[in-house]
């Protein structure tokens, strides 16, 4: 199966080496399968709500990660990982290296993303949360009731919502949330921002702009349009609402984006021919 652009740039996006990464509303789990085989986290976990789908990823992920000492979510099966369910009797797999049954490089896990088990690993674990393909709206939701049920937890999330960006933006920085890294991606003639955040704010982490700002500080002349295409194109989007829906101060953001995007390059083009 093909592996998308937005999948493979979220994938470059991670780097460092994590204790736990949550595939969430991971599908086929491509991404987490990429994740593994250049063993990104200790445990690399895939999430979603879909029992078929998770059953049939978990025969995917014992052909071909058949090393790696797995198990589903005990609500699919009857075996787990002990580290992160306690209550299954960690004597289950008597036949294996008990080394390895501690040591899970994968999991399967039956379940909505607002029910992590995070509260079953360490304080101390490193912890990356990815959550793609879902709405701004839901997806501000996800992460509210994530960090609510974790107040103490120092949490990373790698987040592409497929519409509502400013809403998202301007949630996460609400929330106390700060920038890590950003990048804007066109697949399929769709726009797609990635952003990588964390619950280390500023000064430590950037502040979220509501329109962006780390991804339009690396454009050469090749991104360039493709950056103004998007930003002239939100800004219709915008304009073409109904007028009782209209958000002025939107709009104007975006615009002032757009503005400041081409003075910059305008700029450097003409220190370049002088």
């Amino acid at each position: 199966m093909k592996i998308s652009q937005r999948l493979q740039q979220i994938n470059s996006m991670i780097s460092g080496h994590y204790d736990h990464i949550w595939d969430c509303c991971c599908d086929h789990g491509l991404l987490g399968m990429l994740l593994l085989e250049r063993s990104a986290a200790r445990h690399v976990h895939f999430v979603d709500c879909v029992p078929s789908l998770m059953q049939a990823l978990e025969l995917s992920l014992q052909r071909f990660f058949p090393a790696d000492i797995s198990g589903l979510n005990p609500n699919l099966a009857p075996h787990s990982d002990p580290d992160l369910n306690p209550d299954i009797d960690p004597h289950l797999n008597l036949d294996m290296d008990p080394n390895l049954s501690r040591h899970t490089q994968w999991q399967v896990h039956c379940l909505d993303v607002v029910a992590l088990p995070l509260a079953q690993t360490s304080d101390k674990d490193k912890q990356l949360i990815i959550i793609a393909g879902v709405g701004g709206e839901l997806l501000v939701d996800l992460v509210k009731a994530i960090l609510a049920q974790h107040p103490q937890r120092h949490l990373e999330f790698i987040l592409c919502p497929v519409h509502h960006n400013y809403y998202v933006r301007q949630s996460l920085s609400a929330l106390g949330l700060g920038l890590k890294s950003e990048h804007l991606l066109e697949e399929n003639q769709r726009f797609y921002e990635i952003l990588h955040v964390s619950t280390i704010a500023a000064p430590n982490g950037l502040p979220i702009s509501a329109t962006g700002s780390l991804m339009w500080q690396t454009l050469d002349e090749t991104s360039l349009p493709r950056a103004q295409r998007y930003l002239s194109q939100v800004i219709g989007h915008y304009q073409r609402m109904p007028t009782h829906k209209q958000t002025p101060e939107i709009i104007d953001a975006y615009q002032q984006q757009l503005a400041q995007l081409l003075s910059e390059h305008s700029e450097h083009s003409e220190f370049e021919c002088s």
